[in-house]
């Protein structure tokens, strides 16, 4: 009998011994954990080239994508996000988007940003996140120098967090 009790009772060890050991704990992102960064903008006085200026109304549209980011309040530097399957994005950034107010015209620039998306493991839990590396840019012209954007500066050409700005436009 006495044989019996120290079996169970080593069966019933050994069996929580096991449940516990094949446990996994659970697996949650933590909210500090790195993600895919936006591109970070920042918006520069094209005389001074040092002051920074803020955009008038400014939207900002992905090429073939129906929404519009709108920049109620100006700000002098903005993010915005790449397209993780793709070699480039193309934007559309228009200033003196509110026609109601009887301002200036709505004018819009496209700016297309080229790069290598490149994917990093962050964890279980996280899965993957995309870096860009080798941004570049292309302002398309406009006749008669109608563009606001007078010139685009890469800073960071790997877009690898959002801590600097990546990108300074000048207008």
């Amino acid at each position: 009998m006495k044989l019996y009790k120290v079996f169970t009772l080593l069966i019933c060890c050994l069996s929580i011994i096991c449940f516990t050991s094949s446990c996994e704990r659970d697996d949650i992102c933590a909210e500090d954990t790195p993600t895919t960064p936006f591109l970070i903008i920042k918006f520069i006085d094209d005389v001074t080239s040092t002051d920074i200026k803020q955009p008038d109304e400014l939207q900002v549209k992905a090429v073939d994508f129906d929404s519009v980011i709108t920049y109620t309040t100006n700000q002098d530097s903005i993010l915005i996000p790449l397209r993780t399957n793709a070699l480039l994005t193309d934007f559309e950034f228009t200033i003196n988007s509110d026609t109601e107010d009887g301002g200036d015209d709505p004018n819009t620039d496209v700016v297309s940003f080229q790069y290598t998306p490149v994917e990093e493991y962050v964890s279980s839990a996280c899965g993957f996140r995309v870096l860009y590396n080798g941004l570049e840019r292309t302002l398309t012209p406009e006749e008669d120098n109608g563009n606001w954007i007078k010139r685009i500066l890469i800073e960071q050409p790997d877009v690898i967090n959002e801590t600097v700005a990546h990108v300074l436009i000048f207008h």
